[in-house]
């Protein structure tokens, strides 16, 4: 009995694909949990078969089995439920060397249980996010200016929630899958960032314009993660803003070769009294970026305002 025959008897959905990326094959449980209305599904391209974010997690893990042979793990939803998956090179020897000849993807349900502490993870995290805010915005504007006691109480609550917010990530990366490998290679579409960043300030009232192109190249980092660090950042920033002050979001793409980048500017309008002088960025910021290669740098310049620029490597591949 061959391999495919063999997995024909899986009750978990199975698909196989070629280098080209299009189906060889699919087990009959694959066919029951997702249906092709356009007929056999043979010889169609792999990423037709899902819609949204699972289209982008099969393509993302697909692109890295075929990229480093090396097998990746994902998460993928699709309508009311969730899959964990698994996708495997298939390899063949050949004389000299051993070719990559398809990918097979595994699909096993999600337990249940991962929802309900998605739903905590989430729930965390807001009372984290305003924590480090309040915390960063007193150190900034009083604590240097208090007493040593005072300025040592706060550093080390700023330490205490910049250790629980450390654990609820990896919480978060635990339950999207996004440990390891998978974290390392983890990438995000910069222009989406950067919408999503200010659909969610928009509903806390904060004037905010952006700019940004139609299209960049992906970049390295988690999305979620980098996406509530700069949320977190216009927050304080509107915290400290004169009256009528509106920011500046904005996003482009950098360097050349082995230095290219997409770098992400946070600008604030000046202000008076203003001197030219470097500012620690935000902790949890940089938190966000440097697992991925990432550099946050903060400085404040007369008639030009302040500005906050996170860069950011592109995604390999």
């Amino acid at each position: 009995m061959d391999s495919v025959s063999l997995l024909s008897f899986l009750e978990a959905p199975c698909l196989v694909g070629d280098p080209d990326g299009r189906v060889v094959f699919v087990n009959p449980a694959f066919e029951r949990r997702f249906p092709h209305e356009g007929g056999p599904v043979q010889g169609v391209e792999l990423v037709s078969l899902f819609e949204g974010g699972g289209r982008e997690a099969i393509l993302n893990a697909v692109a890295a089995v075929c990229k480093d042979g090396q097998s990746v793990r994902f998460r993928l939803r699709e309508g009311e439920h969730g899959f964990l998956g698994l996708c495997s090179p298939i390899e063949a020897q050949a004389e000299s060397a051993v070719d990559r000849v398809g990918v097979v993807i595994l699909l096993m349900d999600e337990p249940a249980i991962d929802a309900k502490l998605q739903a905590v993870q989430r729930e965390i995290e807001e009372p984290l996010t305003e924590a480090m805010a309040c915390l960063e915005q007193l150190i900034d504007q009083t604590g240097g200016r208090r007493s040593e006691a005072f300025r040592s109480a706060v550093e080390r609550g700023l330490a205490s929630v910049s250790r629980a917010k450390k654990w609820n990530d990896e919480l978060h990366a635990s339950l999207t899958g996004r440990g390891g490998r998978a974290q390392r290679d983890a990438r995000l579409d910069p222009v989406r960032l950067v919408h999503d960043v200010r659909t969610r300030v928009a509903d806390k009232g904060l004037r905010l314009e952006v700019l940004v192109p139609a299209q960049l190249p992906a970049a390295r980092g988690d999305a979620d993660v980098i996406e509530a660090a700069l949320v977190r950042l216009l927050r304080l920033r509107l915290a400290t803003a004169e009256p009528g002050a509106v920011l500046t979001l904005a996003a482009r793409a950098v360097g050349f070769g082995d230095r290219s980048g997409v770098l992400v500017t946070v600008v604030d309008r000046p202000r008076s009294g203003d001197e030219e002088v470097e500012e620690r960025e935000p902790q949890s910021l940089q938190e966000a970026v440097a697992p991925y290669g990432g550099r946050v740098h903060t400085v404040r310049i007369p008639k030009a305002g302040r500005a906050t620029a996170v860069r950011l490597p592109l995604a390999n591949g």
